[in-house]
């Protein structure tokens, strides 16, 4: 199974999800058509993705994983808030963006002695 069709299966999952709370609890019909439609349009994409590329994935030459994208995102998300909710939420943000930014850059340096 290749990687992206569970990126898009999981993605479809996620947004099913909240269009399921929606026609639970939902007045509106227009959010719940938009989340079922991307929640069925993610689906038929994992599926064509598992169907269209039977191949293996190649191997990779970079790390699996890193944890600096999804902290620096974080941070950067924290910051935007705190347009809203106040000066405390953008230096959280930033410091949080900081420490994303360190981390990537130390992974790269012990990446680059292997």
């Amino acid at each position: 199974m290749r990687r992206g069709a569970l990126v898009f299966g999981a993605w479809g999952l996620w947004v099913g999800a909240w269009a399921t709370t929606l026609a639970i609890w939902g007045e509106a019909l227009v959010p719940l058509l938009a989340f079922g439609g991307a929640a069925a349009v993610a689906a038929l994409a994992a599926g064509y993705i598992v169907i269209a590329s039977p191949a293996a994935d190649p191997p990779r030459t970079l790390a699996e994983s890193s944890a600096a994208p999804p902290v620096m995102a974080a941070g950067i998300v924290l910051a935007a808030n705190g347009a809203a909710f106040g000066l405390w939420l953008v230096l959280i943000g930033a410091e949080l963006l900081a420490f994303g930014a360190g981390l990537g850059i130390a992974e790269r340096r012990r990446a680059r002695t292997r």
